[in-house]
């Protein structure tokens, strides 16, 4: 596999049209990501990549959402081109698309390999009109039923720092632990004092970042949520809100 200009200016185009989508990250395996630094590494204009290439790529691609999968995976053979395969299996499983480099084997719009024997089709994204190809199906497909924590309120954990607040942001917490969306508190944030919105910011791997407006200081906290998307951390953040941002 190799890497060219162009091919680095169609995946560029590809991560301006995601963004659009609210996606901003493509996940990767780590021995994978060590090639694809290398050969991006050996481009002459490498610093004028660089930036791009980190803010998009993340390894490893083992998330919370492949873990909860990862049955279904090892239950089948999956093959591309007679090989053993991983990625493009997951995309099928996790209902998602497969990135591709532009003017590879894998550059169409769908990719097909066999699930014990039989066919399937992969979504594959190698240029910027794949991403209008798919990614509106796969959002309006996606299931919107919320996931409830099968965690007990007890065994929720707060982590805070020791901080000015710590004593307000725990009663806080420990009100927050109550919703079921919420898995627990993982982390204090630092103080916005400007700050008027009480979501302050969604975050990937179902993170939210909340804002207490009510205090002088602007204490606030990161909260680890349920939601498997940036829609379903939406809405729980919507729920939360509705819930627990008044006094």
């Amino acid at each position: 596999m190799s890497i060219n200009k162009d091919s680095v200016i169609a995946l560029a185009s590809v991560y301006r049209s995601l963004r659009r989508y609210e996606i901003t990250t493509c996940r990767i395996a780590s021995e994978d990501h060590q090639k694809l630094h290398q050969m991006i590494r050996s481009m002459p204009d490498y610093w004028n990549i660089r930036n791009f290439y980190f803010s998009f790529f993340r390894s490893p691609y083992e998330t919370e959402n492949v873990e909860k999968e990862q049955n279904e995976y090892l239950e089948h053979e999956w093959l591309y081109d007679g090989k053993t395969c991983i990625g493009l299996p997951l995309a099928i499983i996790l209902k998602a698309a497969a990135l591709s480099i532009h003017e590879s084997d894998w550059s169409a719009a769908f990719v097909y390999i066999t699930k014990d024997g039989e066919s399937d089709a992969v979504r594959n994204i190698s240029v910027e009109q794949h991403v209008d190809i798919h990614i509106p199906q796969i959002q309006t497909s996606e299931e919107t039923k919320l996931l409830e924590s099968d965690l007990q309120i007890e065994d929720k954990k707060i982590s805070l720092r020791d901080d000015h607040g710590v004593d307000v942001l725990m009663d806080f917490s420990k009100r927050l632990i109550r919703c079921p969306y919420v898995v627990g508190v993982i982390n204090s944030l630092p103080f916005n004092s400007h700050e008027r919105k009480f979501i302050k910011r969604i975050r990937e791997e179902g993170l939210i970042e909340i804002v207490l407006p009510w205090t002088d200081k602007g204490y606030g906290v990161v909260v680890k949520t349920t939601g498997r998307t940036i829609k379903e951390t939406e809405m729980i953040g919507r729920i939360i809100m509705e819930k627990y941002g008044g006094l």
